[in-house]
């Protein structure tokens, strides 16, 4: 009898249902490490809604950031169970070890976060592993007013780059200088790989989204009469390049608020509405890739009846919200600090729930969708030194 034979009568195969009910008692940075074990667990875990019963969100409030733990499957019964960790990150390379890193935004993909500090560096950042690394500034002006910055991944060797997308000038005015440079932590170096005068990104548009490596920021074009039109880019990681993406929507006859993804599939959506008053509903749209082409396809993916007007506190170009396919539910924070409600879920037939974060202040603008995994930075040269941070809400 052959070795792998012994190996495979001495398996134990459990019965779905038990096994799922093992797997749930266990926390986020272990079913993440689960994931790796075998593609049928890490098939069951990713559809399972019992795994993932509770919905992750990171959110920067007041220079600090917050991971929020929602069980949205309670919101038909206004049953919506939370929980609230507080992230930190102390700078080794202070005088004061405890001296606290100051997070103005963060951008997330593959379960890392980028963030820029208020001390005007790039950190990225894997909270399930606690694994940091500072970067150096880059070569041209740092001032985030001016920058946009993402992470994201090659896909033809899994490589992963930051992108900083810098305007040169001030204002809105056409044939702005937009010019992008991407960051290699093997080589621990920025280099200039393109320039454009033909869109650029409005500052309160300036959080981009990632999907499957890439990253999309709704961005600005201007028309031979010098109007301003919207539009939607995509940076290709693989090819150092951008790429216009088709709109669900005519920009002209709607108001366009924001990107982001959803909670099952991980698909890119946009948030819009119709500018004629009397129809005052609120559209999410998810976007396909088309097999063959690449190109998007859109279908409306949730409709918002606009009945109760503190719904849509808050609601501005460039706002953070995120959307669960399976509730049906939209997420939105409000940055309105004279409201003790940090968090609005609204969704169709009519729901809305206001989320307490009890003693988390109120004044949220920053909600990204978090996956917790294990991923690792690549090694290199990481500019100021690298750290590890422990943390503890995962454990």
């Amino acid at each position: 009898m052959t070795e792998k034979v012994k190996n495979k009568r001495n398996t134990i195969y459990l019965p779905e249902d038990l096994l799922v009910e093992i797997l749930s008692r266990f926390p986020e940075a272990s079913l993440a490490r689960f994931q790796s074990t075998s593609k049928g667990w890490n098939a069951l875990i990713k559809r399972d809604r019992r795994l993932a019963k509770n919905s992750l969100f990171v959110m920067v409030i007041y220079g600090e950031v917050y991971l929020v733990r929602l069980n949205l499957h309670g919101i038909h019964n206004n049953n919506v169970e939370k929980v609230i960790s507080q992230f930190s990150i102390n700078d080794p390379l202070s005088s004061s070890s405890l001296k606290e890193v100051l997070i103005r935004h963060v951008f997330h993909c593959d379960g890392l976060l980028l963030c820029t500090t208020a001390e005007n560096t790039l950190v990225v950042w894997n909270p399930c592993s606690g694994e940091t690394s500072r970067i150096i500034k880059s070569s041209l002006d740092f001032r985030y007013s001016s920058n946009a910055y993402a992470l994201g991944k090659s896909s033809c060797n899994n490589k992963y780059k930051i992108l900083r997308v810098h305007h040169h000038g001030y204002g809105h005015r056409p044939l702005r200088l937009v010019e992008y440079e991407i960051y290699d932590f093997t080589s621990n170096s920025w280099s200039v790989v393109g320039e454009t005068r033909e869109w650029f990104i409005p500052r309160d548009l300036r959080q981009g989204t990632s999907v499957d490596g890439n990253t999309y920021w709704l961005t600005s074009t201007y028309s031979p009469t010098g109007m301003r039109n919207a539009a939607l880019q995509c940076f290709d990681y693989s090819t150092e390049r951008f790429g216009r993406v088709s709109l669900p929507v005519n920009p002209l006859s709607c108001n366009i608020y924001g990107l982001s993804v959803t909670r099952e599939e991980k698909n890119l959506c946009i948030l819009t509405s119709s500018r004629d008053e009397e129809v005052r509903d609120i559209d999410v749209w998810m976007a396909t890739k088309i097999k063959g082409t690449g190109d998007m396809s859109w279908s409306k993916l949730l409709t918002v009846k606009r009945i109760h007007s503190q719904q849509f506190i808050g609601f501005r170009a460039g706002m953070s919200f995120s959307v669960d396919r399976e509730a049906k539910v939209l997420l939105h924070p409000t940055k309105y600090s004279n409201s003790s409600n940090c968090l609005h879920i609204v969704g169709e037939n009519y729901k809305h729930i206001k989320v307490d974060l009890h003693d988390v202040r109120s004044n949220c603008s920053i909600l990204v969708k978090y996956y917790p995994t294990l991923v690792q930075i690549q090694q290199g040269s990481f500019g100021s030194g690298t750290w590890k941070a422990p943390i503890t809400e995962f454990s």
